[in-house]
């Protein structure tokens, strides 16, 4: 009877070893399954952190706190939704609300139905770091369009802005020059950007005795950038070197004759050169192209560039 006893309870402790056994290894597989799905999960997140778009931005508008850019190569459509990334451009490196010099920001618009179902959206450095990263709520309906929501009239009606090729230049455009690019531009001459950047702010408010050679350097770096050439031949214009200017200009309209900047900087040319009316009229043609391509393009080189110019130069006025 011992022995039966003894085998019995071996048998109750091979059982509890077995069950025990299974337990260890359920809960194996469940952590390994946690994991997983842990692994799987940091994955996905990884693949959707936020990035600065890299193709051509179509201005928005702006403010005294940033510029909005619509990411053109982004938009997706599919019956009366529209996908598309927007760029907030900081006027200056941490102008934007909550800290950053750049806001990229991902949204569905529903255009039908007015309304817009908020994604992914992330604050960037300068120098186009991830600084934070955070995903829009909406709900299930998405939010009602706001005023604030600029990138909806081109999106839903197909209004058009002035484009710009890349963030880089939205920057050089919208954003007051950083304190460390000059010293950056000194420490590399093979940093093209930095260069670049060094001419659009002489061309705007940040003149420098070393302006034009900046503009010439970033120049030999990177001799198709258009941007930078245009912003050469307005320095040009404001400094009388019209025959700089003009061939500069010519060099741009060669490669894209439709570019309005460099149309309405030919009109602006020609008007410096006829004067008065006479200017006026001989100037026509090309200031009607370029504000028939951007209605807002004359206002816009006005501002930019600080260049004082009567109503006449502004408008298209019957011939």
């Amino acid at each position: 009877m011992s022995r039966k006893k003894g085998g019995a309870n071996r048998t109750t402790l091979f059982v509890f070893l077995g069950l025990g056994a299974a337990v260890a290894a359920g809960l194996a597989l469940w952590i390994a399954g946690d994991v997983g799905r842990a692994g799987k999960e940091a994955e996905a997140a990884a693949k959707d952190v936020p990035v600065l778009p890299a193709g051509p931005l179509q201005f928005v508008m702006s403010n005294s706190n940033e510029a909005t850019y619509l990411a053109l190569d982004t938009v997706r459509r599919a019956e009366s939704q529209v996908t598309a990334t927007v760029l907030k451009v900081g006027r200056t490196t941490t102008s934007i609300e909550g800290g950053g010099a750049l806001v990229s920001a991902t949204a569905t618009v529903d255009c039908a139905a007015d309304r817009i179902f908020d994604g992914k959206v992330g604050a960037f450095d300068v120098e186009g770091k991830l600084l934070s990263a955070t995903t829009g709520f909406s709900g299930k309906r998405g939010r009602v369009v706001e005023p604030s929501d600029y990138q909806v009239p081109a999106l839903c009606r197909g209004e058009k802005g002035r484009v710009v090729p890349d963030r880089h230049t939205a920057q050089r455009e919208s954003q007051a020059l950083p304190d460390a690019v000059a010293a950056r531009a000194e420490a590399d001459a093979k940093d093209a950007d930095a260069w670049a950047w060094l001419c659009a702010a002489g061309a705007r408010d940040r003149w420098r005795a070393k302006t034009p050679a900046d503009c010439a350097h970033a120049l030999e770096l990177r001799p198709d950038d258009a941007a930078t050439r245009l912003d050469r031949a307005y320095i040009f214009l404001k400094i009388g070197r019209n025959a700089e200017a003009a061939a500069d200009i010519a060099k741009v309209l060669a490669a894209d004759p439709k570019n309005a900047t460099a149309l309405y900087a030919r009109s602006l040319l020609t008007g410096i050169q006829r004067r008065g009316m006479a200017g006026v009229t001989a100037s026509r043609a090309d200031r009607c192209a370029a504000l028939a391509l951007e209605h807002d393009v004359a206002n816009w080189a006005a501002r930019t560039y600080q260049i004082q110019m009567s109503r006449e130069f502004r408008i298209c006025e019957p011939g």
